[in-house]
């Protein structure tokens, strides 16, 4: 009887497993210090510089674990091919201008490193959607809340701004005024029409696959069937031939 051990854990495999949630957690932080900040339009001083050293802290701490699990590797080359969302989060520096595309990563990347092979593609799928959404609104409320001749009186307006703008129906009634907001509003209509495309496709192909499953276990419960029937026929036969032999005088 032959038994079958599952492969060990390399060095860089256990030092994942045991770092995953804690930076997954720290990127949810980082999201909801700079919604706070964004949101909180009576913010002091004392909370900016709160939020840039919790930037300067969580970028430290994602820029060691990728320094770790990079030495840990056997093929580093191999390691910097394979993971650039992880680079992606090193080289992008903690400065102000860019914390909306360090939430971005650092979450992706969190969440891509905690979840299973076979789920990844629609989690990542979902996921990005649903940050895109969030993360433009912020950013366009960040830019439109109290510019003259804003439309954007408050978060609400900005949600609903990145839901019509996503899908392409733009009533028309919230549309940025500053160049920060126009901006913001071509990467959400840049990103967020191919994701939602993608999305759909990625739905269809399951959806297609699934209809193929069902069609292949009707078939093979028709032959099933087909075979079944062949040998009752048979037995019917056997059975005729049988009781023919029995009435059949000498027989």
């Amino acid at each position: 009887m032959t038994t079958t051990t599952e492969r060990p854990l390399t060095r860089r495999q256990r030092w994942e497993q045991r770092t995953n949630l804690p930076l997954m957690v720290l990127a949810i932080a980082f999201l909801l210090i700079y919604a706070w900040r964004v949101l909180d339009t009576q913010a002091s001083p004392t909370l900016d510089i709160t939020l840039i050293w919790a930037d300067v802290a969580i970028w430290a701490a994602f820029a060691v674990d990728f320094a770790v699990r990079l030495y840990l590797s056997t093929d580093r080359g191999r390691f910097v091919r394979k993971h650039p969302l992880d680079l992606l989060v090193v080289l992008v520096p903690p400065f102000r201008p860019l914390r909306l595309l360090r939430v971005a990563l650092l979450l992706l990347d969190s969440l891509n490193r905690a979840t299973k092979p076979r789920t990844r593609l629609m989690t990542f799928v979902a996921t990005s959607s649903l940050l895109i959404l969030l993360l433009c609104s912020l950013a366009f409320f960040d830019a439109e809340y109290g510019a003259p001749d804003s439309k954007t009186k408050s978060f609400a307006d900005a949600l609903w701004w990145s839901a019509v703008s996503v899908t392409t129906v733009g009533y028309g009634d919230v549309y940025p005024v500053t160049p920060e907001g126009r901006l913001v509003s071509l990467v959400l209509m840049t990103l967020g029409i191919g994701l939602i495309s993608f999305a759909i496709g990625t739905m269809t192909s399951w959806v297609v696959e699934q209809l193929k499953t069902v069609d292949e276990v009707a078939d093979r419960t028709e032959r099933t069937l087909a075979e079944l029937v062949e040998e009752v026929r048979s037995l019917r036969a056997e059975v005729a031939e049988l009781t023919t032999d029995r009435e059949t005088p000498g027989g």
